[in-house]
């Protein structure tokens, strides 16, 4: 894939961040709830959360996920990510994301990225399944394996 087609899938990605869909599995039971991702430039996602919701159980007991982002009002760009999740831990980490987010992170988690109830989940990417319009061929990206 070219490079081109790889900066489309991040823009498609980043100006939908706040249109994005992360799906868990509970048990045998997809589960679905909006999130708002922070994507950087090299394709890497992470998904801030409280450290006590449901999503990051259901993690903890399966990591499989998928993540869709859907421009709108008509869902006409799309990319979904399929993959699995890596809670981390490590709090640089934890800090360098949290001085990526485009929103305010300190009103949901005034205490920052030191507080307990902070999580950071890195999205392991598997495939992303994308198109950039409703007329074009879903194409699909497969990230070169480490």
């Amino acid at each position: 894939m070219n490079s081109s087609e790889l900066q489309k899938i991040v823009s498609i990605m980043k100006d939908n961040s706040l249109h994005a869909y992360l799906a868990t599995c509970d048990g045998e039971q997809p589960r679905v709830r909006p999130v708002s991702p922070i994507v950087e430039d090299n394709m890497s996602i992470w998904v801030t959360t409280y450290s006590t919701c449901r999503k990051v159980k259901q993690i903890k007991q399966n990591p499989k996920i998928c993540l869709a982002f859907v421009e709108q009002p008509n869902g006409n760009k799309a990319a979904t990510v399929i993959g699995e999740v890596e809670i981390i831990e490590n709090l640089e980490e934890k800090k360098r994301v949290w001085g990526l987010a485009t929103f305010d992170l300190a009103q949901y988690f005034p205490n920052g990225p030191e507080s307990e109830e902070f999580c950071l989940l890195k999205i392991l990417t598997e495939k992303i399944e994308w198109r950039d319009s409703w007329t074009s061929k879903l194409k699909i990206y497969e990230p070169p394996q480490e």
